[in-house]
């Protein structure tokens, strides 16, 4: 039975990350001005937006947000994003943090979890990669940070916990000369 609840609470979650992050999305459309594009026979929407970011609607509408500044590497990054992800592993990834957070006596929480959170971070790690790698290809510059982190712990916990590679590994060619998994 505790597997059901499991199984059941992540499905939930998914389904509410999912949906929350679909309003929001749907929001910051209607508060921007948006263009329709084809790149790559690829349609989506570049809106404006304070930043650079990409989102597919369940429903299959792209959008391209573009930051103030013009950055040619983000866009094209976000670009990369549009043509080879799949934007629902944010969701579960959020439930992965979640889900033991509201099952703490259920040892399999924790268990399914790591092992959800570990396999979706992997995806997330390459889809990030393959996103940097079509902005190289695209433009030639390597991401460029504006400051290296110096600190491990905080090297660590990005690592960890944030979507992107840390800055010092996205600067190494060696990032940039590996193949798609």
């Amino acid at each position: 039975m505790q597997w059901e609840l499991v199984l059941a609470t992540y499905i939930i979650t998914i389904a509410y990350l999912l949906t929350k992050s679909e309003r929001a999305a749907y929001r910051e459309i209607k508060s921007s001005q948006c263009l329709r594009k084809t790149v790559y026979n690829l349609e989506y929407y570049e809106c404006t937006a304070d930043e650079y970011y990409a989102y597919k609607t369940l429903d299959g509408k792209m959008i391209l947000f573009k930051g103030n500044m013009e950055d040619k590497h983000a866009y094209y990054h976000e670009l990369g994003h549009l043509i080879y992800d799949t934007f629902w592993l944010d969701a579960v990834l959020g439930a992965a943090l979640l889900i033991p957070l509201m099952l703490l006596p259920t040892p399999w929480a924790w268990i399914g979890a790591l092992i959800v959170y570990i396999a979706a971070k992997w995806v997330k790690k390459n889809e990030e990669r393959r996103a940097d790698i079509f902005a190289y290809e695209m433009t030639k510059q390597k991401f460029t940070p504006t400051k290296l982190e110096k600190n491990k712990v905080i090297l660590l916990l990005r690592w960890l916990f944030w979507s992107h590679s840390p800055d010092r590994v996205r600067i190494m060619n060696e990032y940039y000369k590996k193949k798609y998994l």
